[in-house]
């Protein structure tokens, strides 16, 4: 793993993962985060990304977002930069902490 960036998987239920990531986000540490959870989550069906402490270093398009190929369900709780970075149906976008708890518990997806 890069050492630009530090991943934590802070919570799993059967095909669920809660994960957190830190760092340095770039084109080129996109690449590599995506492969890293890519290969982490592959097997979930709902992921949950706390991406709020990842610094988003470039204005220009990430090459390949760095969310993980897999999953059926993607929230994300990020930078208000990697909005715009993503077209991806699968991906739902929090503000809050709660709302991206209740999608991952269940209660409301």
């Amino acid at each position: 793993m890069s050492a630009l960036f530090r991943f934590r998987v802070l919570a799993v239920s059967g095909t669920r993962q809660w994960c957190a990531v830190a760092g340095r986000l770039t084109v080129k540490t996109s690449g590599a985060l995506h492969e890293e959870l890519t290969a982490r989550c592959a097997d979930a069906t709902l992921v949950v990304l706390d991406l709020r402490e990842m610094q988003v270093l470039t204005d220009d398009p990430l090459l390949i977002p760095p969310w993980p190929a897999g999953p059926q369900t993607i929230h994300l709780l990020a930078p208000a930069g990697l909005r715009a970075q993503t077209a991806d149906p699968r991906v739902h976008w929090h503000t809050e902490l709660d709302t991206a708890w209740q999608a991952w518990g269940g209660v409301s997806s």
